[in-house]
């Protein structure tokens, strides 16, 4: 047994290793961008490893991780295997920045109907409303509210222009001026009437002792409180409800990022002359529009551009 041990030892040390397998690939070309997603969980996307004519598969990221993500694709190139031409596709993710070459077969294209993005939304299915907010310049957006139709389609009833933080959207923190990326749900509304008609929405009326705690040190961080006293890194709510423009919080709406540690007191509020802290503001009229149409199944999804809505 020791013997033939040995030799079968032998034999495996001495078999040669596969060599890679190479291609020819014609040059890159630029093509007009257009945005895909992949339902792709077998697949990966490849980096560029060797020259034309002996080019070789490496992969660089598994498309299992990026199902119905938005693709942006920028260049292509022709690939020659087992005698056929096979197109690939240079993309780039929206979600993290990946990129890489990928067969156009694994590709499906990303229709332009906004509709048909906020069809695809996580929250989608169990929602009934859900309000879009697109980055258009440094402090501006566009807000958009979707509601579910029958026939779980979604339309468009309401649009306003917007204000959102002095940095844009983004990954943001307590005091970094920016608005939250990603989906919320919108928890409650409140302002300064004692009444406001909603689709079944909570609203709560602000007191002269209405609180959004905002200090990181407190153990209430980040909830409204009824408080006789807190100190100056909090909101006290009322001092927003005054003549223009410090009426922001004549009627808001809570973006509910609670335990997410992205900051503190994001809403969506009436709209001043001004950037945001990292709210989201619209005129009084739309503000008044959109509450009246929400319930307890709204959500809220901030994006920088709408092709983002598919990484949510």
């Amino acid at each position: 047994m020791l013997g033939f041990g040995l030799v079968l030892t032998l034999v495996l040390v001495v078999q040669p290793a596969q060599a890679s397998r190479t291609y020819h690939r014609t040059p890159t070309t630029a093509i007009r961008h257009q945005t895909y997603y992949t339902t792709n969980s077998t697949s990966h996307t490849f980096k560029a490893n060797g020259n034309y004519n002996r080019w070789t598969f490496k992969a660089n990221h598994n498309l299992k991780n990026y199902r119905n993500t938005a693709w942006t694709a920028t260049q292509k190139t022709y690939i020659t295997k087992n005698g056929k031409r096979c197109l690939y596709y240079w993309v780039h993710n929206g979600a993290n920045g990946a990129s890489g070459w990928i067969w156009h077969g694994f590709l499906k294209p990303i229709k332009n109907s906004q509709a048909a993005m906020v069809s695809q939304l996580n929250v989608a299915r169990n929602a009934r409303q859900i309000v879009t907010v697109v980055q258009s310049g440094k402090s501006t957006a566009t807000l958009r509210l979707w509601e579910k139709n029958r026939g779980l389609s979604w339309r468009n009833t309401l649009t306003a222009s917007s204000r959102i933080g002095g940095s844009g959207i983004g990954y943001s923190r307590e005091g970094s001026s920016r608005t939250p990326i990603g989906t919320y749900h919108l928890s409650f509304a409140f302002g300064k009437a004692a009444h406001v008609r909603t689709n079944g929405i909570g609203y709560r009326q602000i007191q002269k002792n209405s609180y959004w705690i905002e200090d990181l040190k407190d153990r209430q961080y980040n909830t409204w409180q009824n408080r006789k006293w807190a100190n100056n890194k909090n909101e006290h709510l009322i001092d927003y409800t005054k003549a223009a423009p410090r009426n922001q919080y004549q009627l808001a709406v809570v973006m509910d990022n609670h335990g997410q540690n992205n900051g503190s007191g994001f809403f969506i509020h009436v709209r001043n002359q001004w950037a945001t802290q990292g709210c989201v503001s619209i005129s009084l009229g739309s503000m008044q529009k959109l509450v009246s149409k929400l319930s307890t199944r709204a959500y809220v999804t901030n994006v920088q551009y709408a092709t983002q809505l598919l990484n949510y």
